[in-house]
C-alpha cells in the first residue's frame, strides 16, 4: 500500500455490464505507518527466496505460488483499501483490524522462517482473518472461522479480536488442535488455558506420555500444579505421590512397576542415593519394560527411564573421557563392577559422546572390550537376548562405526549372526520415524567385511521387494534409498565421483560441494551465525576463536549480547557470535541476537554450534531455513540431523561421532571461512583431504578429527534429505 490508494470499483449492470470508477484515498498521516508495516511484510514474503520478484515462491508448484502470492499481496492489498474505505470505521477501528492484518502477515513471515508453519497455509489465513474482520464489524462471533485453520496459523491471529464475543471459544478450539498434537510441548503454556474443559483431558494424555512433564509442574507453585492436583485421572494421581517424595525425578520413571506394585517409593528412595545401585536398578527395570514392551504393552515411564539412564550413563561415559590420558585401570576404575547388560547400556546410550578409546582400545580396556570379556561365554547373541534386543539396532550401527562389528558377530554361531543382520536391516517401515533406517545407513559406510556388505545388499534387496509387492509407499522408498546408498557407497572410485554418482541417482543437488553463490544474501554478503554457550568449555571456546581474526584482515564490534566480526579483505562476509555469558544468561544473548537478525532481515547461510550436546537444542531452535551450511561438531544423532533438515533442507551437515573438541572444530571453521573469503566453492572433498593432511601429525587430535563426519560421508543425512524429496514428491 501507498500513502494514497488507487481503487477500481467494479459495479455489476443490469446486462451484467462492468465499468470501472478510479478513486483515489488519501490515508491520513496517523494510519501511514501501518500501511508501511504492512507493506514491510509483504516485500519480506516475496524474497524470502532471496529473488526480489513478484512471486512469493514456497514451492516448484507454480499454481501453489500463485494462491500464496494472491492471498498475501493482492487480497491484502484489497482489505487494506477495503478498511480505509469503509465509512462504518472510525479511525481506532481501522487501526485495529490494520494492526491485526500486520500481526498476521508478521506471524506467518516469522514462523517460515523457523519451519514453524506450512507456507501454504497463507491462503487459508488471510481468507479466515477477511471473514473474522466481517463478523466482528458486525458484531458477530469470530469462532466459525478458525475451525478450519492449524493453531500456529490461528494463535496470533485472533488477538486482536479479544473483544469479540466468540475469542474465549476460539482460543479454547485453537489450543485443544495445538495440545493433543503437541503433548511433549504443551505443558509449557497450559497455564494461559486452565479455564478450559479441555485441560483435564489434557494433562492425563501428557501423563501416559510424559509422566516426567506433569511431575514438573505437579511440584511447582502454581496454577497448574492446583490443576494437576485436582485431576482425578489415576495415572496423574500416582504423579502427584511420587511428587510428594524426596527424590521424585529419580523415583518416576519407575512408574510401571509402582502401579503393577512389583515396588514401592519407600524401596527406591533406599537406593536412589547411591549412583552406581541407581544406574543398576534403572538397567534391571529398563530390561523389564522392554520385555513387556515387546508383548505388546503400552509402557508408560519407558521415555523417563530411557533419558535417567542416558543422563546417567554420560556422567560415567564424561568421566571416562576426561581421564583419556590416564592408564586403564584409573579411567576405567568406575565401571570395574558393571555387569555386561550395565556396559551395554553404557554404550548404547553414550553414542554422541563415547570415545573411541572409551569404546575400544589397544589395550582391550575399553567398554566394549570389557562387556565382551565379562560375557560367559562371550556370545553376542547371549548378551542380546539379556537385554531383550532393546535398541540393538543402535548397537550394531555404534559396532560398524567402531569397527568392532566383525568381532561382535563373530562371537556366535553364523547362523545367528546372519538372522541378527537380516533383523538389523528389516521391519525398517514399521518404525515411527527414520532412526533406524539412518542408523543402517551410516553403518554402510564402516561395514568393510566383503561377505558382509553382499549378504546386507541381499538383505535390502528383499526387504524391498517384499514391501513394493504389498504396495507399502514408505517402506518402498526406505528400502529403494538404501539400496542406492549401499551400491554408491561400495562401488570403486574416487569420493568424488562416488558423491556425484549418488547425488545423480537419488536426484539431489550436489552433495559434495556448495557453492559460493548459494551463501550469498541479496547484498552480496555471507552472513554466519555461530552459538556459544556459558559454561566454562563455552567461555574457553569462544576466548580460543577469537584469536582468529587479526585485526589487518577482520573489523571486530562488540555490544552487551554479540560480537560481530566482518571481513576487511577478500570477498565481504559478516560473522555474528553471542557471547558466552554465565548461564542463564547465554540464552538470552541467543534470543537477542536471533531478535536482530529477524528485525533487520539477516538470514544467515552458515551456522556453527560450539557447546555440548545438552544446548544442542537451544542451537537448533534458533536455526533458520536459509541455512546452507551446518557444523555441529558434535551431537550427530538421527534426531539432531532430522530437526536439521527439517528445519533447512539444503543445508550440509559436518557433525562428530563423539563429543566435539576446539582443536578440531576451529582448524574447520578456519578453512571454512578462508574458502568463502576467498570466493571458492565449498568443496567437502577436497576441505576434508587438506584437513587430514594437517592432523596426520597431529597425534592427539587426529583420532578425534577422523570421527568428524563431511556432508558428502553423512550418510544418514543424505538417506533423509532424499527420503524429503521423494515423499514431498509424492503429496
Amino acid at each position: 500500500m501507498k500513502r494514497i490508494i488507487t481503487v477500481i470499483l467494479l459495479l455489476a449492470g443490469f446486462h451484467n455490464l462492468l465499468h470501472a470508477q478510479t478513486q483515489k484515498v488519501e490515508i491520513p498521516i496517523g494510519r501511514i505507518g501501518f500501511h508501511d508495516n504492512i507493506d514491510k511484510e509483504q516485500a519480506a514474503a516475496l524474497k524470502f527466496d532471496g529473488k526480489a520478484d513478484d512471486l512469493v515462491r514456497i514451492s516448484d508448484d507454480q499454481t501453489l505460488n500463485l494462491q500464496v502470492t494472491n492471498a498475501l499481496i493482492k487480497q491484502i492489498d484489497d482489505m487494506q483499501t477495503q478498511i480505509e474505505l469503509d465509512s462504518t470505521l472510525d479511525h481506532r477501528l481501522k487501526i485495529k483490524y490494520l494492526s491485526g492484518l500486520y500481526v498476521m502477515i508478521h506471524d506467518y513471515n516469522n514462523k517460515r522462517t523457523y519451519r514453524k508453519i506450512a507456507p501454504e497455509e497463507a491462503p487459508s489465513m488471510v481468507q479466515a482473518y477477511r471473514d473474522m474482520m466481517k463478523a466482528d464489524i458486525k458484531g458477530g462471533s469470530i469462532l466459525p472461522y478458525v475451525q478450519n485453520l492449524s493453531y500456529d496459523a490461528g494463535e496470533k491471529m485472533i488477538e486482536p479480536f479479544r473483544d469479540n464475543p466468540g475469542y474465549k471459544d476460539a482460543r479454547g478450539v485453537l489450543f485443544a488442535k495445538f495440545a493433543f498434537n503437541n503433548l511433549a510441548t504443551v505443558m509449557s503454556v497450559i497455564g494461559n488455558y486452565l479455564e478450559y474443559p479441555a485441560t483435564d483431558s489434557v494433562i492425563a494424555a501428557v501423563a501416559r506420555k510424559y509422566p516426567n512433564q506433569v511431575l514438573t509442574y505437579a511440584t511447582s507453585y502454581t496454577p497448574v500444579a492446583t490443576a494437576i492436583k485436582k485431576n482425578q485421572d489415576p495415572i496423574v494421581q500416582l504423579i502427584v505421590q511420587i511428587g510428594n517424595s524426596g527424590q521424585s525425578t529419580l523415583i518416576l520413571p519407575f512408574i510401571d512397576e509402582l502401579m503393577a506394585g512389583t515396588t514401592t517409593v519407600e524401596k527406591l528412595s533406599a537406593i536412589v542415593d547411591n549412583e552406581d545401585q541407581y544406574f543398576k536398578q534403572l538397567v534391571k527395570s529398563a530390561i523389564a519394560l522392554q520385555s513387556r514392551k515387546n508383548n505388546g504393552e503400552n509402557i508408560i515411564g519407558l521415555k523417563a527411564m530411557l533419558e535417567n539412564l542416558q543422563a546417567r550413563s554420560l556422567h560415567y561415559i564424561r568421566e571416562m573421557n576426561d581421564l583419556h590420558e590416564e592408564p586403564a585401570n584409573v579411567r576405567f576404575r568406575i565401571v570395574k563392577d558393571f555387569t555386561p547388560e550395565e556396559l551395554y547400556y553404557l554404550i548404547v546410550n553414550g553414542q554422541e559422546e563415547l570415545y573411541t578409546s572409551s569404546y575400544t582400545n589397544h589395550s582391550n580396556a575399553g567398554l566394549y572390550d570389557q562387556m565382551m570379556a565379562r560375557m560367559k561365554p562371550a556370545r553376542g547373541d547371549s548378551l542380546l537376548m539379556l537385554v531383550e534386543f532393546d535398541r540393538f539396532k543402535k548397537f550394531i550401527a555404534m559396532a560398524a562405526g567402531f569397527n568392532t562389528l566383525d568381532n561382535f558377530l563373530k562371537s556366535m554361531a553364523p547362523e545367528n549372526a546372519n538372522y541378527l543382520m537380516k533383523k538389523y536391516v528389516s521391519s525398517l517401515e514399521k518404525t515411527e520415524d527414520l532412526e533406524d533406517a539412518v542408523d543402517v545407513a551410516n553403518s554402510f559406510g564402516s561395514i568393510r567385511d566383503p561377505k558382509l556388505l553382499a549378504f546386507l545388499r541381499e538383505e535390502v534387496q528383499k526387504n524391498y521387494i517384499f514391501v513394493s509387492r504389498k504396495k507399502e509407499r514408505r517402506g518402498t522408498v526406505i528400502y529403494e534409498l538404501l539400496g542406492s546408498l549401499f551400491d554408491t557407497e561400495t562401488d570403486k572410485g574416487s569420493d568424488s565421483t562416488k558423491a556425484s554418482q549418488m547425488a545423480a541417482k537419488l536426484q539431489l543437488p550436489p552433495i559434495n560441494f556448495v557453492t559460493y553463490n548459494a551463501l550469498l544474501s541479496d547484498s552480496g554478503m555471507v552472513y554466519q551465525q555461530v552459538f556459544f554457550y556459558g559454561d566454562k568449555d563455552g567461555h574457553d571456546s569462544y576466548v580460543s576463536f577469537m584469536g582468529n581474526f587479526p585485526a589487518s584482515e577482520w573489523k571486530i564490534s562488540r555490544n552487551k549480547f554479540w560480537t560481530t566480526i566482518q571481513s576487511i579483505k577478500g570477498k565481504p562476509i559478516t560473522i555474528f557470535a553471542n557471547l558466552p555469558l554465565e548461564e542463564p544468561e547465554d540464552k538470552t544473548a541467543i534470543q537477542k541476537l536471533s531478535e536482530y537478525l529477524d528485525e533487520n532481515d539477516i538470514h544467515p547461510t552458515v551456522f556453527i554450534h560450539r557447546g555440548h550436546s545438552y544446548h544442542v537444542n537451544t542451537t537448533l531452535d534458533n536455526l533458520q531455513s536459509s541455512a546452507k551450511i551446518v557444523v555441529l561438531g558434535s551431537c550427530g544423532g538421527y534426531h539432531n540431523l532430522a530437526i536439521v533438515l527439517q528445519k533447512s533442507p539444503e543445508a550440509h551437515i559436518i557433525s562428530s561421532k563423539q563429543v566435539g573438541t576446539r582443536f578440531v572444530n576451529e582448524p574447520i571453521i578456519r578453512t571454512l571461512d578462508e574458502t568463502i573469503r576467498s570466493g571458492k566453492n565449498v568443496d567437502w572433498v577436497q576441505m576434508w583431504a587438506s584437513l587430514g593432511k594437517r592432523f596426520a601429525g597431529d597425534a592427539r587430535n587426529k583420532e578425534l578429527f577422523s570421527d568428524y563426519v563431511p556432508p558428502h560421508k553423512n550418510l544418514g543425512a543424505i538417506f533423509i534429505k532424499a527420503y524429503k524429496q521423494i515423499m514431498k514428491e509424492d503429496k
